[in-house]
């Protein structure tokens, strides 16, 4: 239970500074000298590397070590369009059954809407913070859904995505734009109308697709 318990909050560590960049793309994670850092024995940090392996967000090369995996167009859009199948097919569950109150979804977007974006993005673990809230609003739409199997497979999906989503919200003009986007998708559908709201979360995430793009190729864009 201890080593679970250590392997859990290392885990947590690692993600998130490999999701905000603090450990680089590429960059050979020292076993070692993490071991020491962080004051931990190394059974419990070989079991975070594996579920971080398992989660694509490092790559175990044998004889040579474990490194950060890199970001890339193609992985992005590669996420992006199966997150897209995802999405959007939770409008055609919400339609089969006419579901048109989503409480944790309307839950979600209204802290979304209650707080501001950090002023510091300097401080990545407050925009982290940040991005967590706003972006709940796709965890919550999908867990709407109640099927659980698409919830799962969401989630396997979820940490690579996010190192793709801090990229965006470092543009100054993507937070607004997602909680005003969101809204409108909310709307279509508490009025029922799935087939506009599908449309309407289609182009969001082609959105995202465009920007971050832009983004990895001109890092000076936002």
């Amino acid at each position: 239970m201890q080593i679970l318990n250590v392997t859990s909050t290392v885990l947590q560590f690692l993600r998130e500074k490999i999701i905000v960049g603090e450990l680089n793309p590429g960059q050979k994670l020292n076993e070692v000298r993490l071991s020491a850092d962080l004051g931990i024995s190394r059974p419990p940090l070989r079991e975070a590397f594996r579920i971080l392996e398992r989660d694509h967000l490092v790559l175990n090369i044998p004889r040579k070590g474990t490194y950060v995996r890199e970001l890339s167009v193609r992985d992005f859009v590669e996420i992006m369009q199966i997150r897209e199948m995802i999405e959007c097919y939770s409008f055609e569950l919400f339609k089969a059954s006419n579901i048109r109150n989503l409480p944790e979804v309307r839950m979600a977007l209204n802290r979304a809407m209650g707080i501001s974006l950090p002023s510091d993005k300097d401080d990545p673990g407050r925009l982290l913070e940040y991005v967590k809230v706003v972006l709940d609003f796709h965890y919550k739409l999908i867990e709407s859904t109640g099927n659980s199997l698409l919830i799962s497979i969401y989630h396997a999906i979820s940490f690579t995505l996010s190192r793709y989503q801090f990229i965006y919200f470092n543009v100054d003009s993507a937070a607004q734009h997602s909680i005003i986007d969101h809204e409108g998708i909310l709307s279509l559908i508490e009025r029922g109308d799935f087939d506009q709201a599908k449309e309407e979360m289609r182009k969001h995430l082609r959105y995202t697709v465009d920007l971050v793009k832009d983004r990895i190729f001109n890092p000076n864009i936002g």
